[in-house]
């Protein structure tokens, strides 16, 4: 059996089968090629850029270039030139194989762009005056858009319909298009509206009860918040629901250089009473009670002169001079913001004793130095009370057993 008499018996012309081994290995070539452009992009424009990168100040390239950007670039360079070398031949199948070379670019360009985008935000988390700004929310956005671009286009591509047709007939899907995207589009305008207002931003230390937050933001997307708790768990809130729910953002304690203090003591009642003379000698040797008492003693004295009955006469109390001696401790406490309100004032008492409040700044806000601070505080409001003849109030913990 000859060759002609092969070739008919799997009809196949000589002719025929000369421009298909010639189109074949056209292909092989262009292919080639396209590798070779692939690997170059893969593997010597990362060291071309770094090089030429090495020579500024800024380290931009490892910032918004990394490995991944160069691997995409590479994918999209290869079906660019097999688009290219492929599109002169003359082919029954070329229309399908141009068609999926299409569809090829265009994913691999969005492959990129999300790639750029990427590198955009870490950008912004390396420059420190704008890191604390929700930008992924901004990017995220775009690659949405991108992405739902991509979709038109491959259909448009399979179809062979304009993409004005096709924008045309999603109208009709409006409804059903606003559903599936409904948690992207509140967490965009929802985004805006943190940005804009300056709610919350990378960093911040929020207080949600409704969802188990305390804690720092960690993350701000286009649907979801990421907050590291304290104890380092980690809950996702939806990023519209910090716009329609309330928060606390502990930002402004952070800047203004305090954290409040806020905490009572009960006094046991039946300890307060009129200081004594001994006391009176006791407490004015104290150099923070020194120019108080004698200043409202002398007050006193001239008020005291015409008075014949003790009913009459004003005198010092223990609370009274105790209240006194706390704030002078508050205002010579350099832990303690001066700049910031403090003052120790009386409650409305009740069936635990008078409570005598502590409201004042530390002047140290991380957490473990403000708890030193607030202890230290009333370690000494607790050892000092008995020299007042003051006693804290406290249950004697005597429990009642009911009767049968």
């Amino acid at each position: 059996m000859n060759l002609n008499s092969l070739l008919e018996r799997f009809g196949l012309q000589e002719g025929r089968l000369t421009e298909t081994v010639n189109i074949l290995f056209t292909m092989l070539v262009v292919s080639l090629i396209g590798w070779v452009a692939y690997v170059a992009a893969k593997k010597l424009l990362p060291r071309l850029v770094r090089r030429i990168a090495g020579t500024t100040r800024h380290q931009w390239s490892e910032w918004l270039l990394d490995q991944r950007f160069f691997n995409r670039l590479a994918l999209l360079f290869m079906p660019i030139v097999l688009r290219a070398g492929l599109s002169p031949i003359q082919w029954k199948h070329m229309p399908t194989i141009n068609r999926l070379l299409d569809i090829w670019i265009v994913v691999a360009s969005a492959l990129l762009a999300s790639a750029f985008l990427g590198g955009i935000n870490r950008v912004y988390e390396k420059m420190a005056n704008v890191r604390d700004k929700p930008v992924k929310i901004i990017t995220q956005v775009i690659a949405v858009v991108i992405w739902c671009a991509v979709v038109l286009i491959i259909i448009s591509i399979f179809t062979h319909e304009s993409l004005a047709v096709l924008l045309g007939g999603l109208t009709a899907f409006a409804a059903v298009l606003m559903l599936v995207f409904q948690d992207p589009i509140l967490g965009f305008v929802a985004g805006i509206q943190l940005s804009s207002n300056n709610m919350v931003r990378l960093g911040d230390w929020i207080v949600m009860p409704s969802r188990g937050v305390d804690g720092e933001v960690r993350e701000i997307g286009l649907t979801t918040v990421k907050v590291q708790n304290w104890d380092k768990t980690i809950t996702t809130i939806p990023t519209h629901k910090l716009v329609s729910e309330s928060f606390t953002n502990w930002r402004g304690m952070e800047e203004s250089g305090g954290r409040r203090i806020k905490r009572s003591v009960n006094i046991d009642v039946a300890s307060i009473h009129y200081l004594s003379d001994e006391e009176l000698a006791t407490l004015g040797a104290s150099q923070l009670l020194h120019r108080y008492m004698e200043k409202k003693l002398a007050v006193l004295a001239s008020y005291n002169a015409n008075r014949a009955s003790d009913l009459d006469e004003r005198r010092l109390t223990n609370i009274g001079t105790f209240r006194e001696y706390m704030e002078q401790w508050i205002e010579n406490n350099p832990d303690i913001h001066q700049g910031m309100t403090h003052m120790v004032r009386q409650l409305q008492p009740g069936p635990t004793g008078l409570p005598i409040e502590i409201y004042c700044f530390s002047a140290r806000q991380s957490w473990i130095d403000y708890e030193n601070v607030q202890s230290d505080l009333f370690d000494h409001i607790y050892a000092v009370m008995p020299l007042f003849n003051l006693r804290a109030f406290q249950y004697s913990g005597e429990v009642a057993v009911p009767e049968n």
